[in-house]
């Protein structure tokens, strides 16, 4: 078996490395069916040297970060790989995110001679590839990257306008099939019709929280009997709720928390439909969770939901406006018993099994070590 190694840009504490929205993790599961898998995270801000061993059954590096110490941070990064190189003998890198620990992997691989392949999960918002130097640090990894994977249609088309020279294609993240969930109303407000938003509460403004939760504020007034689900944790978790509590929809609007994943499938399961209300995504895991469990979904045209929210799946609406999202949502309170449940699983399970996605991932990685 070919051995793997992972180095991914953002990864969940020790104690979190099995929670919702760890695709890094999960793919790794996964992958691990196929080939030898280990995971090497470079920017651990809270150990205080190189670390490594099992977490939740994948073997994990860690190597410390701090902002102010470039310098120190390479060196723990060059030590950490050659531990790895001895211990572990990688075959292929898999680096996630070009402009965040794919360059670092690029050299890396360069030094160590080890092909390096990349996924690329940023949105250009956020990856600030229009600008110095982080486009020329992309370039340099697009160019050396022996495969250049992105998360969506719309990311893959956007680079390969910004970076015609190389070739970018498009691989979905994997979504573990949902098994038996179970059945039963403890999530759903009586009464009401419910719908969730799943997102890490990390920002202000990015998954447009605000936005929506003045559109429930509106519908409340409307008297309309509605329930508004927020699943995740963050550092805005608690402005957000003071923000509902302002607004007077603190009883319509339902913070959960850090869900492992079978609580937050339970969650979904239980909704009448999802929202997502982010500025831009690079493609969506939680739309395509929910997709998973047959839910349709309300999603702002924010990049990668437009590769795969279609007419028979959801509803599309124009991203940071607010009379757009309103109106998405009001028509989706009227028409989501229309949606056919077992058509939107069987679409999401085709375009985002985990296990499908993993051997695409196989395929690649025997093709750049020359294994037929």
């Amino acid at each position: 078996m070919l051995n793997v190694l992972m180095m991914v840009s953002w990864y969940l504490p020790k104690d979190g490395a099995d929670c919702a929205g760890n695709f890094h993790y999960e793919q790794a599961l996964s992958l691990r069916k196929y080939c030898n898998i280990m995971i090497y995270y470079p920017y651990d801000r809270q150990v205080k040297q190189i670390e490594d061993g099992t977490e939740g059954g994948i073997h994990v590096w860690r190597s410390p970060y701090k902002l102010q110490n470039k310098l120190r941070n390479r060196l723990y990064m060059f030590q950490t790989m050659r531990q790895i190189v001895q211990s572990f003998h990688p075959d292929v890198i898999h680096a996630q995110i070009a402009t965040e620990v794919g360059r670092f992997a690029i050299v890396l691989g360069r030094f160590f001679h080890i092909p390096v392949m990349l996924t690329e999960h940023s949105t250009i918002e956020a990856s600030g590839v229009l600008q110095f130097p982080l486009r020329q640090y992309a370039d340099f990894v697009y160019k050396h990257s022996r495969y250049n994977a992105c998360v969506s249609e719309d990311l893959t088309k956007k680079l390969s306008a910004i970076f015609p020279k190389y070739h970018f294609h498009t691989i979905y993240n994997g979504i573990i099939v949902p098994g038996e969930v179970e059945t039963s109303t403890l999530y759903r407000k009586a009464g009401c019709v419910n719908f969730a938003l799943v997102a890490s509460l990390y920002d202000r403004e990015i998954k447009g929280i605000p936005m929506l939760l003045h559109v429930m504020q509106r519908m409340k007034q409307e008297d309309l009997q509605i329930c508004l689900h927020i699943v995740g944790d963050g550092a805005f978790r608690q402005e957000f709720e003071q923000m509902a509590v302002q607004l007077g929809i603190e009883e319509v609007c339902i913070f959960h928390g850090k869900a492992e994943k079978k609580k937050l499938y339970q969650i979904l399961s239980q909704m009448d439909f999802l929202v997502s209300a982010s500025k831009f995504e690079s493609f969506g895991c939680t739309i395509a969770e929910a997709m998973m469990l047959g839910k349709p979904v309300v999603a702002t045209k924010s990049g990668g939901p437009e590769s795969f929210v279609t007419k028979q799946t959801g509803i599309l609406v124009e991203k940071e406006n607010e009379q757009a999202l309103y109106q998405g949502i009001r028509d989706m309170m009227r028409h989501y018993p229309e949606y056919q449940v077992d058509a939107i699983k069987e679409y999401a399970i085709k375009k985002f099994d985990m296990d499908e996605i993993s051997r695409k991932y196989l395929r690649i990685y025997q093709r750049i070590v020359g294994v037929k």
